[in-house]
């Protein structure tokens, strides 16, 4: 037979009543709680005869945890008080200290809810601060980030719905933890005030399996989240999104630095860093692509050009979604390059909406709309000889469909 066994909690921490069940029910069918015996969101269980032990928690009169400079335990001097009174202390969880007591003699540790009431209103106090404060910097640190040229929609469109809606609904669960804490708090709160008793005895059976369920829930967004994001920094520093230009099935929608030579063309890199392109369709876009080259070209009146492309191209599933798409391009250039930003004069391309701008290193940038279709391009240009922005710009809005 088992002297030892971990359990997962049926309930959630702040709940009081149905920790306090749980634990004696334990104890009735013959497995105490050990000492420190909550870790990781476990419990371990000794082996004992079985008894009516009555388990307790009390709320911690200031914020408690594992670094706290008292290691997390109540004062010594209310161990010792407790003790004397037939209650021992056994281990924390969350904010509440816990006790038990085998002796059917011993005196309740709280017989007032008034006065219980007043320590909940402390915990709740607390954990509505903390979890305002952490909403508030995570919210904050998401601001700071959009400011300095993040972007969640350019993100979704690359990603897709699929990984949008998932990391969605991990931030929704971890904020509703947050939220049915302090509300459950409250509402024991509010009973202790009007002077009802907490239910010792609750019935915890029927709030475990929607626990579990949410714990399930929440843990697996979390482990699918962070492989999610994994996958996705792996195929940036791996370059497994990208495919040499060679490989591109057919010729992509837009003009690229072939069109603008008509006559000697030559790659001066052939490295996926700086010579590749990748193509994808999600809910968003029925077609993405992204493409970099680097080549010299020569053009009809013998002029030799020698630069880069890069284009982000987006075929969005609706006028409107590319109108958004073309202001957030302009919106995160301007963020990333700062003081490096210039607007620039932009001609008459012949296309719905149009901006030029010198962006990170000075380098000229379009972006056109035309209809559903979005173009982000930079060009770069290295030689003596080079090519006017009204040139290569009208190239690129009348390649678009």
């Amino acid at each position: 037979m088992k002297d030892r066994i971990w359990r997962l909690p049926p309930c959630p921490p702040y709940d009081v009543e149905s920790t306090e069940s749980w634990l004696s029910d334990m104890a009735a069918e013959g497995w105490m709680l050990e000492k420190d015996g909550f870790f990781l969101g476990f419990a371990t269980f000794e082996r004992k005869d079985p008894a009516p032990v009555r388990y307790r928690l009390e709320a911690s009169p200031k914020r408690v945890g594992t670094w706290s400079d008292d290691g997390g335990i109540p004062d010594r001097e209310a161990r010792e008080l407790n003790e004397d009174c037939g209650w021992e202390f056994v281990d924390r969880r969350g904010q509440f200290f816990i006790y038990r007591s085998g002796d059917p003699r011993a005196v309740e540790l709280q017989t007032d809810p008034q006065v219980q009431a007043i320590a909940i209103k402390a915990v709740e106090k607390r954990q509505l601060g903390s979890f305002l404060y952490l909403t508030a910097i995570a919210f904050l640190n998401l601001f700071l980030r959009f400011l300095r040229g993040m972007s969640p929609l350019l993100f979704a469109v690359k990603a897709g719905l699929p990984a949008t809606l998932l990391l969605a609904l991990f931030l929704l669960g971890a904020l509703t933890f947050g939220i049915g804490e302090v509300l459950s708090l409250r509402r024991l709160k509010k009973r202790l005030k009007e002077g009802i008793p907490p239910d010792h005895r609750k019935d915890w059976k029927k709030t475990r399996r929607r626990w579990f369920g949410s714990r399930v829930l929440f843990w697996g967004l979390f482990i699918l989240v962070f492989v999610l994001l994994f996958r996705m920094l792996g195929d940036t520093l791996e370059n497994r999104d990208r495919m040499p230009r060679s490989e591109y099935p057919g010729k992509p929608p837009f003009a690229t630095l072939a069109d603008f030579a008509e006559g000697e063309y030559r790659t001066t890199w052939n490295d996926i860093h700086y010579d590749y392109a990748s193509r994808w369709s999600n809910a968003f876009l029925e077609e993405g692509v992204e493409w970099s080259e680097q080549a010299e070209i020569r053009r009809p009146d013998g002029t030799r050009l020698s630069g880069g492309l890069k284009i982000t191209y987006f075929d969005a599933r609706s006028e409107a979604l590319a109108k958004l798409l073309a202001k957030e391009f302009k919106r995160t250039d301007q963020a990333n390059a700062r003081k490096d930003y210039e607007e620039l004069a932009c001609p008459d391309l012949g296309v719905d909406d149009a901006a030029a701008y010198r962006s990170l290193a000075h380098f000229p940038c379009i972006v056109l709309r035309k209809g559903n279709i979005v173009l982000r391009a930079l060009f770069y240009q290295t030689g003596s000889d080079s090519l006017i922005l009204e040139e290569w710009a009208g190239i690129l809005a009348d390649s678009l469909g």
